[in-house]
């Protein structure tokens, strides 16, 4: 046995070489799991885009045929080798809780247990929570549904407390993000060996969040999702070619996808050249990460604005998670582009992935107190925390239910800090005081929504760009500028379109809408070729039809002065 093999031993188990004793399935089932390790080698030494099928099959010692005879690709075997790594981690927990006798007992042994696995064979964990990123649409699956099994068993093991202790609803979401951002980072950056002391601290951390007074967080929950107008992105509202590039690069991701784009096709969009577009961005990879990085900044600026009038940490804690929430809201598409299209990029969004959040946490923490839970790694872990919970609501297109959950989230930052009653305490301070008017970022005059969608319903228009003619719009079409008009000469707007942009009050129904305190002028009608009344002859440019005019109205006051045709 290699040096090689001797690593991949805690792998998976070890069977007799040659055929004697074994039959056809015996021998598939072990080739399949020498190629397990030799995709785990691989993917440590080169990475993934490095990696390739010679690489797997010469560290495995299999045949290139072999290879295919269990997976189509790369990929596949790739993504077989994170699901047995996951499967393996979860029985080793299970194990370790059914060893132990006692609930306190049980959940110690269990958190021990994952992080001793982490710290023996941090390839495993490294594939899972670090290379795993970037990589796609399935491996972003697969990132969800492992968070989704570790908690199932969280909250199983909490049901299982003997004394009843209950956990907020989204608490088990909560735990599985922290943990597994506080083991990512130690992962990245090569401090694996801190995990074997940090077992008490997490588990210190989790503590947090059992109280009794979480149930008071039910009394003031909001009973469905709250309508919040789109807002257009004010980096995005600019005329300036950098963020006409910007534009583009979001409406062309949204529509076909992040793997499909080109640097001449987002250069095409934004009515530029190649070379042109390359002043401003290397790569689509670089336009696509200034779009993540001013996204970042524009809801912190909003966060900022909102929680300056506060007079405590515990009072700007709700404010701030409140508005944060509203902006992302108002930005579903954005919204998106961070948290679910981010995993095409590839190995340089792994530097992005949880950047908005650790500055959003990091702002909460400037001004808070010591916390009083698991010191060591609060901050760090609520901001795993905040990042997984809006995640999987982005990836399973329920963005419109966030608003519902930002007491919850408060309470995920607070408790920590100031215990969870005390955090309670403060969340339902807040609700009793006036609501402050959360303020965004207005973009410049006549600048519409980026991408339409109902942010209420999580519609999924807000995932495409494409005119009621099912045609890419250009990026001008997309943000007007005041008065601007389209080639040819009307001005477009398609039904699914919101017809508001931030801050601006909704029309009454019925009543004609007024511009710059005028009522618009209605052009003069024609005579009639008969002599007969004259009947006006502009059309609605929705339907195309004779517009009606309205008996009283000014236009009608000069039709009646106006002298028959001779």
């Amino acid at each position: 046995m290699d040096g090689t093999q001797k690593d991949l031993a805690p792998l998976y188990r070890r069977l007799p070489h040659g055929p004697h004793g074994m039959n056809r399935e015996e021998v598939a089932r072990h080739q399949r799991a020498r190629l397990y390790g030799g995709m785990i080698e691989s993917i440590s030494g080169r990475g993934y885009s490095s990696t390739t099928v010679a690489h797997v099959i010469g560290l495995a010692g299999v045949s290139r045929r072999a290879f295919y005879e269990q997976f189509s690709n790369k990929q596949e075997c790739f993504l077989a080798t994170y699901d047995i790594v996951v499967a393996r981690s979860r029985k080793q927990v299970l194990e370790a809780w059914n060893s132990e006798r006692g609930w306190a007992n049980r959940l110690h042994a269990s958190y021990k247990t994952f992080l001793d696995d982490i710290v023996a064979d941090p390839k495993g964990a490294h594939l899972v929570l670090v290379d795993s990123l970037g990589i796609g649409l399935k491996a972003r699956e697969r990132l969800h549904l492992a968070g989704s099994a570790y908690e199932r068993l969280v909250a199983a093991a909490f049901r299982a407390s003997p004394d009843t202790t209950p956990l907020p609803p989204i608490a088990s979401h909560a735990i599985v993000g922290g943990v597994r951002h506080v083991v990512f980072n130690r992962l990245r950056e090569g401090r694996v060996s801190e995990l074997r002391h940090l077992a008490d601290e997490l588990l210190d951390w989790v503590e947090a969040y059992r109280s009794p007074s979480t149930t008071r967080l039910n009394g003031f929950a909001r009973q469905g999702p709250p309508f919040i107008p789109l807002a257009a992105a004010a980096f995005l509202a600019s005329e300036d070619r950098r963020a006409r590039v910007l534009s583009s690069v979001v409406h062309l991701t949204l529509d076909e996808g992040y793997s499909e784009l080109t640097d001449p096709q987002i250069a095409q969009f934004a009515g530029l050249s190649t070379e042109a577009f390359h002043k401003y961005f290397a790569s689509k990879e670089e336009c696509f990460l200034a779009v993540i990085d001013a996204l970042s900044q524009e809801a912190l600026a909003v966060v900022k604005e909102n929680i300056r009038r506060a007079c405590s940490w515990t009072e700007a804690v709700p404010i701030a998670v409140a508005a944060f929430i509203e902006y992302l809201v108002a930005h579903p598409a954005l919204l998106r582009m961070g948290f679910v299209e981010l995993f095409e990029v590839g190995p340089g969004m792994i530097s992005r992935l949880t950047k908005a959040i650790d500055c959003f946490t990091g702002l909460l923490a400037e001004g808070a107190p010591e916390p009083c839970r698991a010191p060591e790694i609060a901050c760090e872990a609520v901001t795993g925390a905040v990042w997984h919970i809006i995640s999987a609501y982005a990836a399973s297109d329920r963005v419109g239910y966030l608003p519902c959950l930002a007491d919850r989230i408060a309470f995920v930052v607070l408790a920590p800090y100031t215990g969870p009653k005390a955090a309670v305490d403060a969340i339902e301070q807040a609700h009793r005081r006036p609501r402050l008017v959360l303020s965004m970022p207005r973009p410049a005059l006549g600048a519409e929504p980026v991408l339409g969608g109902n942010s209420a319903s999580g519609s999924k228009s807000a995932s495409r760009s494409k005119s009621a003619s099912g045609r890419l719009r250009s990026v001008p079409d997309l943000k007007p500028a005041s008065g601007s008009k389209s080639a040819s000469g009307k001005s477009k707007r398609t039904s699914s379109e919101p017809k508001l942009v931030s801050g601006e009050p909704k029309p009454a129904s019925g009543k004609p809408k007024r511009a710059s305190g005028k009522l618009k002028p209605v052009p003069d009608p024609k005579p009639a070729a008969d002599g007969s009344k004259p009947v006006s002859d502009s059309k609605s440019p929705a339907s195309g039809k004779p517009r009606r005019t309205v008996r009283g109205s000014a236009s009608a006051a000069s039709r009646s002065r106006r002298q028959p045709p001779k």
